[in-house]
């Protein structure tokens, strides 16, 4: 698309030179065929020239809102890495206190279990004392 702009662009600096040389002949006191067929080309380019303008225009604009586009979503994209940086951190956080938990428990159902022997140890103990 900007290449057929920039075609075109040039197509235009290549007409106004056509029309420096196409201007009508200063021999004819009327107009005649040749100065027609010359002053219908000028008119082409001008159209053609009024068309380009309007599409450099056209896609100048859509540029800038193109940008501001991509502007807004680099900010957002920006954003969101903070946002789930910040995630990722609370994530960590809340994982190693999760762990710390599941240590702790660990430790008490050892605790607990050793406690059980201690405690079964010290009944047949008791029983052996009864039994004699």
């Amino acid at each position: 698309m900007i290449e057929k702009v920039v075609e075109k662009i040039v197509e235009i600096v290549e007409v106004e030179k056509i029309v420096e040389v196409t201007k009508p002949c200063l021999k004819c006191l009327e107009s005649c065929k040749h100065c027609e067929e010359k002053d219908k080309k000028i008119n082409d380019l001008e159209e053609l020239k009024e068309k380009l303008l309007f599409d450099v225009k056209y896609v100048k604009e859509s540029y800038d809102v193109l940008n501001r586009t991509v502007d807004g979503l680099n900010k957002t994209s920006l954003e969101v890495d903070v946002v789930v940086t910040m995630m990722s951190s609370t994530l960590m956080t809340k994982q190693n206190v999760i762990n710390e938990y599941i240590e702790d428990c660990a430790k008490l159902k050892l605790d607990l279990e050793l406690e059980k022997i201690e405690n079964e140890r010290i009944k047949r103990l008791l029983m052996s004392y009864t039994a004699f």
